[in-house]
């Protein structure tokens, strides 16, 4: 089966007159290898001066994923004759081998590669790994089938869970790894609760499941930036054992690590800023709210807990309004309607004034505030659970997950050729 080249390159260069050269006829090209379902894999591969290991890659993974893999993209900032050696390798396995060779000017991180990649690729999943064979091959039909077995979406190949190994690592670099690793679940508890190597370069997912216009990784630890922006992900690991070097140094360095903790202050910004804004949209409500009790309570008597009731209603309306537009404005077009989430926002703010109406008497008949404060203060202390109501239940986002796996065989059925 012929390999097939896909051509990313400034048009012009040397790269490009081969890829056009060496690209066989439409038809000449067999088709892509279907096994049950539709569960063909493409491999993206990040690469920078990998000239020695593209040849034994390729041997490797046509030698453990025959039927399985359709195309490997390389994905490659070499200043050596990476390229060449890519190209070089065309129409000699039962896969495409693909290259995106990106331009000096275009060369913005592993990360970004990677994402690069799975914007190219055409299989059902994509399976990111390194070049340099510290990743095994043999390792991804059992990420697949670990992945069909759980209904998941993504499956990470981890070095640090039972069974896995570090042996291709330095001390230096085992220490380093285990620390960052806990550093990340630390940022992340909620969206890494799955993983134990939450910055493993090895995985698969499931490439209907993400975005790769959503991703802005920095550095080489793309996992982490993809988990933690696509939190609809269902995850699950596999142990693998770390392998040496094939050929080739170490990419990691100072300058990657310090985008490594850049990319994570980032990210835990970017997690926590729905909060923010739910706070602030809670804040600016509390003001609308004060101002509706102050005149429901004086136009009926001082009847604070019937002015409560009132007051509430005005200020849903008005923290609705500004949840919908700048809270969750990514799901307001999923799921349910727009007054089926007003109906459900309306519904709890009316419930939880059962636990405000005691917070209030308590605070209001001890003489400790008047009133209004005590409105305020019941508001404050009921936060937390209208931030995780508002956030799992009124605004959730599409079942992506279920829906993502529609077409996935069930899991008795395992890898098998069709």
């Amino acid at each position: 089966m012929e390999g097939v080249v896909l051509d990313l390159v400034e048009e012009g260069s040397v790269s490009a007159i081969r890829a056009r050269r060496q690209r066989p006829a439409e038809s000449e090209r067999a088709s892509a290898p279907i096994w049950v379902g539709d569960t063909t894999v493409s491999v993206v591969v990040p690469t920078r001066n990998e000239v020695g290991n593209v040849g034994p890659l390729l041997r490797y993974i046509e030698a453990s994923c025959t039927g399985l893999v359709s195309e490997v993209v390389f994905v490659d900032d070499s200043s050596d004759a990476t390229p060449e050696a890519v190209l070089a390798e065309v129409g000699r396995h039962p896969f495409a081998v693909r290259l995106i060779a990106r331009p000096p000017e275009r060369r913005n991180g592993l990360g970004m590669a990677v994402v690069e990649g799975i914007r190219a690729a055409t299989g059902t999943w994509v399976c990111v790994m390194d070049g340099d064979l510290q990743h095994p091959p043999e390792v991804i039909p059992q990420l697949l089938e670990r992945a069909l077995d759980r209904n998941a979406t993504l499956v990470a190949a981890s070095r640090l869970t039972d069974g896995g190994g570090t042996e291709g690592l330095s001390p230096f670099r085992k220490l380093l790894s285990y620390g960052l690793a806990l550093v990340s679940r630390l940022l992340f508890p909620r969206s890494l609760r799955a993983l134990s190597d939450p910055l493993t370069g090895f995985f698969v997912v499931r490439r209907d499941a993400v975005d790769p216009d959503g991703l802005r990784p920095e550095g080489f630890k793309i996992l982490l930036e993809l988990v933690v922006r696509t939190p609809t992900l269902s995850v699950a690991e596999v142990p693998f054992e770390f392998g040496k070097r094939l050929s080739g140094s170490s990419k990691a360095s100072g300058t990657e690590m310090f985008r490594l903790f850049r990319q994570m202050v980032r990210l835990s910004l970017s997690a926590r800023s729905r909060l923010l804004r739910f706070a602030a949209v809670g804040a600016s409500g509390i003001a609308v709210n004060t101002a509706l009790f102050a005149v429901a309570a004086w136009a009926l008597g001082g009847h604070y807990l019937l002015a409560a009731v009132l007051a509430t209603q005005g200020s849903t309306l008005w923290n609705f309004a500004l949840s919908e537009s700048w809270v969750f404005p990514d799901r307001a077009g999923t799921g349910r309607s727009r007054w089926l989430r007003l109906a459900s926002y309306a519904a709890m703010n009316n419930a939880l004034l059962v636990p405000r109406g005691p917070i209030l008497l308590l605070l209001v008949s001890s003489g400790v505030v008047g009133p209004v404060a005590a409105n305020v203060v019941s508001i404050v202390a009921i936060f937390a659970l209208r931030y995780l109501v508002s956030d799992r239940l009124i605004w959730r986002g599409r079942a992506a997950v279920p829906l993502a796996m529609a077409a996935v065989p069930a899991p008795a059925s395992r890898l098998r050729k069709g």
